[in-house]
C-alpha cells in the first residue's frame, strides 16, 4: 500500500485522518486523531491536547493485532507522560511507529 507523505507540517484544531498517511515530524495540536484499519507511519510527530479515535478490529488468535494496539497505546502513554513532565506537547522520539506490515511511502500529489 502506498502512503501519502506529510513532512513538517502543522495540525492545528482539526480532525486528521492517520490511517493511509505517512507524518514526518509534523505538529498536532488540539486534533482529534482518526485511525482505522489500514497501515500509517508516524515518525518525529509532535502531539499536544489531541484526542485519538481508534477502530480497530483484534482478531480472535491473531497476536499481531493486539501488539499493534498495545504499541499504540505505548506511544500514547509516553507522549502524556512527556506532556506532564514539562507541561507541553509530547514528542515521539526519532524511532518510526509503523502501524503494520511493510509499505512505501510516496510524497503527496500536487
Amino acid at each position: 500500500m502506498l502512503l501519502t507523505k506529510h513532512e513538517g507540517t502543522a495540525f492545528q484544531n482539526q480532525t486528521v485522518y492517520i490511517s493511509g498517511q505517512a507524518l514526518i515530524r509534523c505538529t498536532f495540536t488540539a486534533c482529534t486523531l482518526v485511525l482505522r484499519e489500514t497501515v500509517y507511519y508516524l515518525e518525529g510527530c509532535t502531539f499536544d491536547r489531541c484526542n485519538w479515535h481508534v477502530d480497530r478490529v483484534l482478531m480472535w488468535g491473531s497476536p499481531e493485532s493486539v501488539q499493534e494496539v498495545k504499541a499504540l497505546v505505548e506511544l500514547i502513554e509516553g507522549v502524556q507522560k512527556q506532556q506532564a513532565a514539562v507541561g507541553g506537547g509530547g514528542v515521539i522520539d526519532r524511532t518510526p511507529f509503523v502501524g503494520a506490515s511493510s509499505r512505501e511511502v510516496v510524497s503527496p500529489q500536487t
